[in-house]
């Protein structure tokens, strides 16, 4: 009995203990905050909401953060105006609707900028035929023709699905129709080109699969990655990008963060505390996107926890850094920005009247973080090597990485590269000179490149500094040396994969080539490329031979 009652009382005592930190979680880590609840609906625009909860919400201090899917834009709509949320990530034209009927919210962030895709079907593809890279797909007057051509040939109205009428989505599409001269219908009639029909982002790829086994035109416009589904499970095609139609600096408003007064009110330290970790998380999507998929994959797996129906491919094509359709930055108040959405929203009759956007927006609660630049996110490409060298010699070489990509920040390098493109040398010309420059000629050239500026700069940094380095070139945009110390054995460096790589045709990625001998050295060298960029554009390269490691 004893023997029981002792066993008893020590299990319950680990039960004790086991069901406290069962529950700490959800207790300690709240304790004394103010809770600020965001909705949002499944979309790539909402992908920093979801990142700042996922990866931030035990680093707030002042907030509870929570979040919740809603299964359409009308029930996100109605359950905010309850007053069932604090946040709601929404359609800035559908924002700008409720705030007229009644302004008792204000708009305190942006969630992203550009974002949404026209899609068409096959049977529309067949009279515009699509380049295959989408780098090539631009809001040219194809399109726009070919929905006039079937209506007219076939009697087929073509139906383009939204989200919501009251969406950025119908305003780009109803500017791009008005560019080439066509006309939208908002939901019904049969008098103007195209109609706009509401479909819950969901269901937008199903609308178009069923259109397809029907030989029925369609297309919608939608944001992402639900283009991107379509297109990578092939029943149809990203025809082009809002990005290319609703031009604007830093890329267009689209969806917005709105906050009820009493939470601007009476939870205000919170709430700037969840806006500068959206800011934060936004700024994570883009440093992960331009460090490749093997980074994105992070992303991919947060996000799929709570939207599992984005793929983890279509997250990675919305995400392209090369296609740039969608992105996190500059994320504070745009009151122009909106001012452009609004105008042609109330032009097109999506809105039925302007909003007075000074007394809509609350820009206290703007950050630093999100207008900061992204350095040193280039990805790393390995060439032939990634497989064979140790894990401590890749360390060392990433090391190498960090430190070029911070020094290609310097002036110096930047002016010198900027000043040479200026020029616009013909590539012809350059050829010129890299065949005298490898027989030993024009050494006057040769000794005036050598003593340049940004050739002591290098030589300086490098070489002096550091017996690592064996050599150290700056390129132009075309390949040509603008500084280097010793002198190269080539002065055109563009058709080489140290250059064409690095440069990827103005993309900027790190480049880490073989080891080989080099007969400028007459050393064994790994040489690691790195882009020089100026206000986030590949503008040249800077090459360094590293000794054999």
């Amino acid at each position: 009995m004893i023997s029981y009652l002792v066993k008893d009382k020590f299990f319950k005592t680990i039960y004790f203990f086991v069901f406290s930190f069962m529950v700490l979680p959800s207790t300690a880590f709240t304790e004394g905050k103010e809770s600020i609840k965001a909705i949002y609906v499944p979309l790539a625009d909402h992908y920093a909401g979801i990142v700042a909860y996922e990866k931030y919400r035990y680093h707030m201090e002042n907030a509870d953060y929570t979040i919740e899917q809603m299964k359409s834009w009308p029930l996100l709509r109605a359950y905010f105006l309850s007053g069932k949320a604090d946040i709601a990530y929404i359609l800035s034209p559908m924002a700008m609707d409720m705030f007229y009927e009644k302004p008792n919210f204000r708009w305190v962030s942006l969630l992203h900028r550009d974002g949404n895709a026209l899609v068409i079907n096959d049977f529309v593809n067949k009279f515009v035929k699509l380049p295959h890279e989408r780098l090539k797909r631009k809001p040219d007057e194809k399109i726009a023709n070919a929905f006039v051509s079937i209506k007219k040939e076939l009697g087929q109205h073509i139906e383009c699905a939204v989200p919501s009428l009251l969406s950025t989505h119908t305003v780009v599409l109803y500017k791009y129709l008005k560019d080439y001269g066509k006309s939208l219908n908002l939901g019904f009639g049969m008098d103007k080109d195209v109609i706009a029909i509401e479909v819950a982002p969901p269901k937008s790829a199903s609308f178009i699969k069923k259109k397809n086994s029907r030989g029925i035109a369609a297309s919608f416009e939608q944001s992402l990655p639900w283009s991107d589904i379509v297109e990578t499970q092939g029943f149809g095609k990203v025809a082009w990008y809002s990005k290319d139609v609703m031009t604007w600096p830093n890329g267009h408003v689209e969806c917005i963060v709105i906050a009820t007064d009493e939470c601007i009110k009476n939870k205000r330290d919170a709430l700037k505390e969840v806006i500068y970790y959206i800011h934060k998380a936004g700024r994570d999507i883009e440093i992960s996107r331009k460090k490749g998929r093997s980074v994105m994959k992070r992303i991919t797996n947060m996000i799929r926890k709570y939207i599992p129906e984005h793929n983890e491919e279509s997250i990675i094509q919305s995400l392209r850094s090369d296609l740039s359709v969608i992105n996190y930055r500059h994320l504070n108040v745009d009151k122009g920005g909106l001012k452009q959405i609004m105008d042609y929203a109330v032009e097109g009759g999506i809105l039925r009247f302007p909003i007075d956007i000074d007394s809509f927006a609350d820009t206290r609660f703007s950050t630093k973080i999100t207008d900061l630049k992204i350095y040193n996110v280039s990805p790393v490409n390995y060439k032939g090597i990634s497989e064979k060298i140790t894990r401590e010699t890749k360390k060392r070489l990433e090391t190498n990485v960090k430190l070029l990509s911070k020094l290609v920040e310097h002036p110096i390098i930047i002016n010198a590269v900027k000043e040479r493109n200026s020029k616009n040398v013909l590539l012809s010309e350059i050829k010129v000179v890299d065949r005298k420059w490898i027989s030993g000629g024009m050494q006057e050239f040769v000794n005036n490149l050598l003593n340049n500026p940004v050739s002591t700069f290098l030589r300086d940094e490098f070489l002096l500094k550091d017996d690592l380095y064996t050599e150290v070139f700056l390129c132009d945009k075309r390949g040509a040396v603008v500084g280097e110390s010793p002198k190269t054995s080539d002065y055109w460096q563009g058709d080489e994969d140290k250059f064409v790589k690095c440069y990827n045709r103005g993309d900027g990625n790190v480049f880490i080539g073989d080891l080989e001998f080099d007969d400028s050295t007459q050393s064994y060298t790994v040489q690691i490329s790195v882009p020089v960029k100026d206000n986030g554009k590949t503008i040249g390269v800077l090459v360094a031979g590293i000794r054999n490691m």
